[in-house]
């Protein structure tokens, strides 16, 4: 499949639904129902770098996952981890005369927040950081970036958040890139692991647990199964004062699974205390905690440019329908969400049909919400319903006109169809959004896919039109 190919069939006889199966029982990252066109991506940047359909996840597994990080990333989590964590616990130990510290760093992808919570204990402790006893643990799925994290070699683009003071510091310049000073490297035990897998030895059994372990931007990409699963692991390797750290954004996860927390900066920590999770046999959860606001965001280097958005303007060929008079307006709302969520079982069992009439009936309930109408889109694209998919779009770019993911999907089913002044039309528009976004955002509706990756996606649409 070429990148300028869009998702196909996503019935359980497809090959790609039977991929995302396997991808979710062996990596437990999810691919299900509207997350499925970023298995595509990945398919697509995956093939054009060689890989073939029935290639090993170990080839494909560098395109599934997400590997945006860069150091001193979430200012504010950082300063709150510092002074209602850390500092706290090391006067605790210090006065107990135990200088010694585990931390895990979980899915820590290329290893800059690893190395940026080492450097934060280096600024904490100072002269005495000798005299500590330090275990570090950092593992991630993926080897490629485990090999990355530990040869400490990063670019520019890394240190976007970094003063030059801090990052000569702790790095000194060969050739084009950075590279750890050499009393710092072997600080950090970096290994290989699956959050999914059941065997979590890589974490050791040592009876003290872990005094931290952070877990964050990972959660969003598993299957529910293993997001109550990597909870219970992590929680259960905690030392009896110990957090674990997720993302705000993963406290409503968190809270679905049986697990609650509170805010810290723009962080989420759960304590070591075992909260009444719901087992497989199907005991009640917890009760779920409220989702935090949506968090400020933290200060850069740059401010990130945001796409002017023009009015909305009314919705062609979406004419009211008539109210349903045992549905009352206060409660369309959830009533839609209750439809949407029908219409992404039945998708995930190839009943694209009746996930059709269900999104219909979720746009009917809310016709102001996106997320029918994308997930609509999809349905229409699995369906082979090119053309009308198209239409959804339209319907869809009325309602939202700078939503990022429907011009490149509208792009690519233009291409497709052959329509190609129409499909460069989408092309360019959709690269004019993403110029104005910042390279670290991450996309809506594209579930994970980042401005980067799109960005590269587009230009590969382009150069291989027909």
């Amino acid at each position: 499949m070429s990148a300028a190919e869009p998702p196909r069939h996503l019935s359980p006889a497809d090959p790609v639904s039977g991929l995302a199966e396997r991808i979710a029982a062996e990596l437990g990252l999810d691919f299900s129902a509207d997350r499925r066109l970023r298995l595509h991506a990945a398919l697509a940047q995956a093939e054009h770098a060689g890989y073939r359909p029935d290639g090993s996840l170990d080839a494909l597994l560098p395109f599934l996952v997400v590997g945006e990080t860069y150091f001193l990333r979430d200012p504010d989590t950082l300063a709150a981890l510092r002074r209602e964590l850390l500092l706290p616990l090391l006067a605790v130990r210090e006065a107990a005369g135990e200088r010694r510290l585990r931390l895990w760093s979980a899915a820590c992808c290329t290893g800059e927040e690893a190395w940026t919570l080492l450097f934060l204990l280096d600024e904490l402790l100072g002269p005495a950081l000798p005299d500590w006893r330090i275990e570090f643990l950092a593992t991630d799925l993926n080897p490629a970036y485990i090999e990355h994290a530990s040869a400490g070699r990063y670019g520019d683009y890394a240190f976007r958040q970094a003063d030059p003071a801090w990052r000569d510091r702790y790095f000194a310049a060969e050739g084009k890139d950075w590279r750890l000073r050499p009393q710092w490297r072997g600080r950090i035990r970096f290994a290989v692991h699956n959050l999914a897998q059941d065997d979590y030895g890589v974490a050791g059994d040592d009876p003290a647990g872990y005094d931290l372990i952070v877990c964050r931007n990972v959660l969003m990409y598993l299957t529910p199964a293993v997001v109550r699963h990597s909870l219970r692991q992590l929680q259960a390797r905690l030392a009896a004062d110990g957090r674990l750290l997720l993302a705000a954004a993963e406290s409503g996860l968190a809270a679905a699974a049986g697990f609650e927390g509170r805010l810290l900066g723009l962080g989420y920590a759960i304590d070591a205390r075992p909260p009444a999770v719901a087992d497989d046999a199907g005991a009640e959860p917890a009760a779920p905690v409220p989702s935090p606001p949506p968090p400020r965001e933290a200060a850069r280097g740059r401010r990130p440019k945001t796409p002017q958005r023009p009015p909305a303007r009314p919705l062609p060929a979406v004419a009211p329908a008539e109210a349903d008079p045992a549905t009352p307006d206060a409660a369309a709302p959830a009533a839609a969400a209750q439809r949407l969520a029908e219409a992404r079982r039945c998708a995930d069992r190839g009943e694209l049909g009746r996930a059709r009439e269900a999104c219909g009936e979720a746009i009917r309930l809310a016709p102001l919400q996106r997320d029918g109408y994308w997930l609509l889109a999809l349905v229409e694209v699995a369906a082979d319903r090119h053309a009308a998919a198209l239409q959804v779009l339209q319907k869809l770019a009325y309602l939202e006109p700078d939503l990022i993911m429907a011009a490149y999907l509208a792009a690519q089913l233009r291409f497709r169809l052959g329509q190609a002044r129409e499909a460069e039309r989408e092309r360019a528009h959709c690269l004019r959004l993403l110029d104005g976004c910042a390279d670290d955002a991450v996309l809506p509706l594209g579930d994970g896919l980042g401005v980067v990756q799109l960005r590269q996606l587009c230009l590969a649409l382009g150069e291989t039109r027909p």
